[in-house]
């Protein structure tokens, strides 16, 4: 671990941080959504598969890999080829593109945060709720002072980061992770009693066979898990650097899993009834976040609070994975330039206010999209070979048994050189050829 890092207090620490940068808009949005789009429970069951044989593993290997070099992806991948006695520039390259691809990422999230941030306060204020027309309120605030609500969301995120990680990142997502989960199951009650949620009950539960057997279900359940868990080489290398030697990383994984696998449950038994119960298009994208949910909150008692509440949680959830982006950046910039770590997130918070209002001008926020498409499985398959594949096993059976009292399965290392690589070579390449 580098001089200028703290660590984690305890595995906690390290669980509900991880689980912080993986609980995010893909749990709350993009999760409920493929679950309507994919036919219910014919996504649900691909996803779970994927969760537990591929991204479980994947969390293990770059928590494991940031914890063995006490590193970022930078350092780590250069470390890992040095310990082999290769050139470690190579893997400082691909270190970099980890980096770059959390920045870009990062930017693009920034944006809908922002956009979360004003629904927040229109929600507080009146304004959102009393909305005639939600459609029309979602490009006023498209439109409106976006400079504003960026720099109030980069802020926030740097005010937490800027903290440390013990005082600061930690300390955040022990106190908004839990508070997602509560407020998003306090809001799953409520919508038991709403008229038809039933419908949507039903058809969450009823696997729709022709999507079950259809590749791209699987293939897009695959993407929303390392979407989810933030398996791209960059965000849990950072936090498994941060962890202890004494903390079980099979254990903490485990945790890290069920805590975002609840975190997109709750949140679909919240959406998908809701939206069955006022006759709403359950495959409306972007827009059932922001103009699909608060036209059922207008519809029901209490409704300006329950919107509140709502906004609470997807904020809370958003705000700690944008806090994981930012630290990838943060670290490498304290590690490579040697500043404190003050001006290293001034100067991520100044760099992600103004590349956004770039793409919010410009209007090119098809390039992240291209970006994630490609390069995230990419990242995370860099990540994958480099520490079940060059790292040496013997030292890959060490990191993963430290701090564990029972001896680890002999599973988990050929789960990760042969299933969890191959499959991720498989993903990316039929990414590239576009297969829909």
């Amino acid at each position: 671990m580098s001089a200028i890092q703290d660590s984690f207090s305890s595995k906690w620490g390290l669980i509900f941080a991880a689980a912080g940068s993986a609980i995010g808009l893909g749990n709350i949005w993009l999760f409920p959504y493929r679950v309507g789009e994919l036919g219910g429970a014919a996504f649900i069951i691909p996803y779970i598969t994927c969760l537990l044989v591929l991204g479980f593993i994947a969390v293990i290997g770059e928590v494991s890999i940031g914890r063995l070099t006490g590193s970022g992806p930078v350092g780590a991948f250069k470390k890992v080829l040095e310990i082999r006695g290769k050139n470690g520039k190579i893997g400082e390259i691909f270190g970099w593109t980890c980096v770059l691809v959390s920045l870009i990422q990062a930017v693009g999230y920034t944006l809908v945060v922002s956009w979360v941030v004003r629904f927040l306060v229109g929600s507080a204020t009146g304004s959102a709720f009393n909305a005639t027309d939600s459609s029309q309120y979602f490009d006023f605030v498209n439109n409106s002072q976006p400079l504003l609500w960026i720099i109030i969301t980069v802020l926030t995120a740097g005010i937490a980061i800027v903290k440390g990680i013990e005082k600061g990142i930690e300390r955040c997502c022990k106190f908004m992770i839990p508070a997602v989960i509560i407020l998003l199951l306090v809001l799953a009650i409520r919508v038991i009693f709403l008229p038809h949620a039933l419908e949507g009950y039903k058809y969450l539960l009823t696997p729709r066979w022709e999507f079950l057997f259809d590749p791209r279900t699987w293939m897009l359940a695959l993407g929303q898990v390392f979407y989810s868990l933030s398996i791209r080489g960059s965000t849990m290398v950072v936090y498994g650097s941060y962890s202890n030697k004494s903390d079980d990383i099979i254990s903490s994984a485990k945790n890290i899993v069920v805590l975002d696998t609840m975190a997109s449950i709750i949140a679909t038994l919240l959406i998908i009834p809701a939206v069955f119960a006022f006759g709403k298009d359950i495959k409306a994208g972007p827009a059932l976040m922001f103009i699909t949910m608060p036209d059922i909150f207008k519809g029901i008692p209490l409704g300006q609070f329950f919107m509140f509440i709502f906004f609470i949680a997807v904020f809370s959830a958003a705000i700690t994975s944008l806090i994981g982006m930012f630290e990838v950046v943060v670290e490498v910039m304290q590690n490579k330039l040697k500043i404190s770590r003050l001006w290293a997130v001034a100067a991520v918070c100044v760099i992600t206010a103004f590349m956004c209002n770039i793409f919010v001008v410009g209007n090119i926020r098809c390039v992240i999209d291209i970006l994630e498409i490609h390069l995230i499985p990419f990242c995370a398959l860099v990540s994958g070979i480099f520490f079940f594949w060059i790292v040496p096993k013997s030292m890959v059976f060490q990191e993963i048994q430290s701090g564990r009292s029972k001896p680890i399965g002999t599973w988990t290392i050929p789960i990760g050189r042969y299933v969890l690589c191959s499959i991720v070579i498989i993903v990316y390449i039929l990414n590239i050829l576009q297969v829909k």
